[in-house]
């Protein structure tokens, strides 16, 4: 999963350099734009397939397998709107969405303890400091 998350920054990075080379006047820029736009919508959908099962085997927390599924769905709302050409959509919604990808990154790539191993085990009890018998 954490290969899949990886491939899909990177080709989500390249969007705006593809951008930004068809602004510059390389003409060609666009058609790899919107190919690489498949890509990122592909590999998001299978981080999202793979996040649903992990999540629920509680090997990562609920906000990977929700913060994909709804970077999958502005992915699709994102290309849409870039071939419809509305760049008052266009633009904003991929800024947002790189914050969206800020946030996914760490809740995969970070080692995740579930609440029951952080506490040591379900029902633990929790002693506050100067929490002793008769105080």
């Amino acid at each position: 999963m954490r290969v899949v998350a990886v491939l899909h920054a990177l080709s989500f990075l390249l969007q705006p350099i593809l951008a930004g080379l068809f602004l510059s006047g390389q003409d060609s820029a666009i058609d790899s734009h919107a190919t690489n736009a498949g890509i990122v919508v592909l590999l998001c959908l299978i981080l999202t397939v793979l996040a649903f099962p992990a999540w629920r085997k509680d090997l990562l927390p609920r906000a990977a397998f929700t913060t994909s599924l709804s970077l999958l769905v502005a992915e699709g709302v994102q290309m849409y709107a870039g071939f419809a050409h509305l760049m008052w959509l266009h633009i904003p919604l991929g800024v947002v969405m790189m914050g969206g990808l800020a946030t996914l990154m760490p809740l995969v790539m970070r080692p995740y303890k579930p609440a029951a191993v952080a506490a040591g085990s379900v029902g633990a009890v929790v002693a506050f400091p100067g929490a002793e018998a008769g105080e």
